[in-house]
């Protein structure tokens, strides 16, 4: 863990440096996850892979974007888990705000809505969602695109339960 803590404070004291993100284009980010269930969910599931679709809509020429996020999550079942659990397939929608506190970093939170699509590990099929973010955007090929780096925490609110996720999300993220 203290070797995970020590590379975010490395990405994010390389992201106080690099290439402004204040413009008024709109933005599209394709890209894959990788994370770990928190909570109750970690008993059952031992990893979560992803893909995730973002748009990113400037607010005038400022510094915040809105930001529209829809994608997969599947909770892999541990291989050792003696119960009859299957894994889970969850299909967020979101919506939020991406601030850029220097020239590639930023802060993002997300609030929306999960429809659970398989697995027995959560009662409801719908239910609330939030994801608050923290990440970089660092440009590539004379600074027409970036890769995105997002660290972000899922949960997944129920009754009676919780699904949640800290997962990495690395992304392709292109002006449109």
């Amino acid at each position: 863990m203290n070797k995970f803590l020590l590379f975010i404070v490395f990405i994010f004291a390389m992201a106080t440096g690099g290439y402004a993100q204040t413009n008024t284009q709109m933005h599209l980010s394709i890209g894959g996850e990788f994370g770990f269930p928190t909570g109750q969910a970690s008993s059952v599931y031992g990893t979560v892979l992803g893909g995730s679709l973002k748009l990113e809509v400037p607010v005038s020429k400022s510094n915040f974007n809105i930001a529209f996020t829809t994608g997969y999550s599947i909770f892999l079942t541990r291989f050792n888990y003696p119960g009859t659990y299957t894994s889970s397939l969850y299909v967020p929608v979101e919506a939020g705000g991406r601030y850029y506190f220097s020239k590639i970093g930023y802060f993002e939170a997300d609030l929306g809505f999960s429809a659970g699509l398989t697995g027995n590990y959560t009662p409801g099929s719908l239910a609330f969602i939030y994801s608050p973010v923290i990440g970089f955007s660092a440009p590539v090929y004379k600074h027409k695109s970036t890769i995105d780096i997002g660290f972000r925490y899922e949960s997944r609110v129920e009754s009676g339960n919780s699904v949640g996720q800290v997962a990495i999300r690395v992304a392709y993220r292109f002006g449109i």
